[in-house]
């Protein structure tokens, strides 16, 4: 089920199942942002990742000397257990809460909330983690949102880049054939400083995963006709940027923690860029997402 929402200037909608973030089109020229999902290149649009990202090493991990097994993207992604909490004149809500079954997958008693808001030309997502247990609860948290490219038409995939708000010379770190976070790094073709070009072969050998890039935000802009959105990240500690190669789709995904090293120990508390959460308190954290051209 599909629970919708529109201001002046844009419409969105949010799958129940998952909360993911299904369409966003703007008002006044009925134009789609938002990658639909086709099941034959990649069925997803936008997945809510927690309380891990990407794989873990062997699919499994060890928390308080317990194994569990964790599926890949975490436990909101493709979950029907998801409601719609609260449904305002500008914001959705949907909340997923800790119960027997999730206890036997991740060890912890949580009551994790998503918002998707509209203010003018904007959506922001916030996410909020609250530990209910009376222990300390480690997760890490992400965002993977599929935005449509080529966006006009007559244009091609390769018109299309992204343009860092800062210069940028970070390396991209390897993903392993198991999904885990390998030892090397490998050049990305950035040009002029900060503009990194779409290319259906950039994605051959899986995610850019960034661990250091100067910018807070980035825009999705294309060589003919101009900037389509710009997505806002600040605060968040790694940045994924992924396609399918024959996808086409850009992803730009916020990431509070990585998929598991190729070397991990397996240890969950031990996990690069983790969340460690006191009992009783409350994790928040937002992207922005501004869809261009509609300012007064």
């Amino acid at each position: 089920m599909r629970h919708a929402l529109e201001n002046h200037r844009l419409s969105i909608s949010v799958e129940e199942k998952g909360a993911e973030l299904a369409s966003l089109i703007n008002l006044k020229n009925g134009a789609e942002y938002m990658w639909q999902a086709d099941p034959e290149v990649w069925g997803s649009s936008a997945p809510v990742l927690f309380p891990i990202i990407g794989m873990l090493k062997d699919g499994e991990t060890s928390i308080n000397g317990e194994k569990y097994r964790i599926p890949k993207h975490g436990m909101v992604r493709n979950n029907e257990e998801l409601e719609l909490f609260y449904h305002g004149e500008d914001r959705l809500t949907f909340r997923m809460c800790s119960t027997e079954e999730t206890l036997k997958t991740y060890p912890y008693e949580f009551d994790f909330r998503i918002t998707y808001r509209l203010r003018n030309e904007h959506v922001i997502c916030y996410h909020e983690v609250t530990n209910t247990g009376s222990e300390p609860m480690f997760f890490c948290l992400g965002g993977h949102p599929a935005f449509r490219v080529p966006f006009r038409e007559g244009e091609r995939y390769e018109d299309y880049f992204l343009r860092f708000e800062e210069a940028e010379t970070s390396k991209r770190w390897e993903v392993t054939k198991e999904g885990t976070i390998g030892p090397d790094t490998h050049a990305v073709p950035w040009e002029d400083g900060n503009i990194l070009p779409l290319t259906h072969d950039l994605f051959s050998d899986d995610a850019l995963v960034f661990k250091d890039l100067n910018s807070p935000s980035v825009i999705l802009e294309s060589r003919h006709s101009g900037p389509v959105l710009k997505v806002d990240y600040a605060g968040w500690t790694h940045l994924g940027i992924w396609a399918k190669p024959d996808g086409d789709f850009v992803c730009i995904e916020p990431w509070m923690g990585l998929a598991d090293a190729y070397d991990s120990d397996k240890q969950f508390v031990r996990k690069e860029g983790i969340v460690e959460l006191a009992a009783g308190e409350t994790f928040e954290m937002s992207y922005d997402i501004k869809v261009l051209g509609l300012e007064a």
